[in-house]
């Protein structure tokens, strides 16, 4: 558990940007058979995309 933490810490934002639109495209390929695997991931991508935001603009 402390790997994945230290992985979102020490990562850079763009990198978590980057990574949750990653996310949103592999979402739109099961959203028929699995929708509640697919809003999942669509919350997982929009908490990535929020943390990268505010870190991005945290630094600068």
């Amino acid at each position: 558990m402390s790997k994945i933490i230290s992985f979102f810490r020490d990562s850079s934002p763009l990198k978590l940007i980057l990574i949750s639109i990653v996310i949103v495209v592999i979402s739109y390929f099961i959203e028929k058979p699995l929708p509640n695997v697919f809003m999942g991931l669509r919350l997982i991508a929009f908490l990535l995309f929020v943390y990268g935001t505010i870190r991005l603009l945290n630094r600068k």
